[in-house]
């Protein structure tokens, strides 16, 4: 069963630029300023309360990659891969690495201004390996909510000012199975197929 969910993901997202290339976004005026395709790295920290039997809360840091394909001027699909690392949680030993891999719509506002603010949901899964007493490697629904304010740089290069999402998991954890996470992201981004 995972590797035809694993299929279905590669399908998605190396068919899904093809099947909507005809959905063009603009054939002029104020948003032949919007790249069809956008690339962004960024760093993340995540407030999170994942350890077994625990509130634990604790702080991890990490990155992320994600995929923006603009259908519309203000519609997109977005896949987001994201991971958090946390050594010696609450003083106990354990290693504690967090992947989300995470897809869905994003709406922005598109105005003159310089700032341009976004909203996004995500679904995807959550995976968690943790080095406590044995390796732990587990797979878990997840989803985000949230969003943030982008600007554009120089060229095709832009920069994600800062992006907050609330970001739930269900890993096992012995306890409710269940993470309430917060997310904090700064990266930048590139463009690509711009009118």
């Amino acid at each position: 069963m995972m590797h035809f969910r694993s299929a279905l993901l590669l399908v998605l997202i190396f068919g899904l630029p093809w099947a909507l290339h005809a959905q063009a976004i603009s054939a002029g005026g104020s948003y032949d300023s919007i790249p069809r395709l956008e690339l962004g790295a960024n760093y993340n920290y995540f407030h999170a309360n994942a350890p077994p039997g625990q509130c634990g809360c604790f702080s991890l840091n990490g990155g992320s990659g994600t995929v923006l394909l603009n259908v519309t001027p203000v519609w997109g699909v977005v896949a987001d891969i994201m991971v958090g690392h946390a050594t010696n949680v609450d003083n106990s030993l354990q290693n504690i690495t967090i992947f989300n891999y995470l897809f869905g719509a994003r709406y922005t506002r598109r105005t003159e201004r310089r700032f341009v603010p976004y909203a996004e949901a995500l679904f995807g899964g959550a995976k968690e390996d943790v080095n406590f007493q044995f390796t732990i490697n587990r797979n878990a629904f997840g989803l985000a909510a949230g969003g943030g304010v982008s600007t554009k740089l120089k060229g095709k290069f832009g920069l994600t000012a800062v992006q907050i999402d609330y970001v739930y998991t269900q890993i096992p954890n012995a306890k409710n199975d269940r993470q309430n996470n917060i997310r904090v992201a700064t990266g930048v981004t590139y463009g690509f197929g711009y009118k």
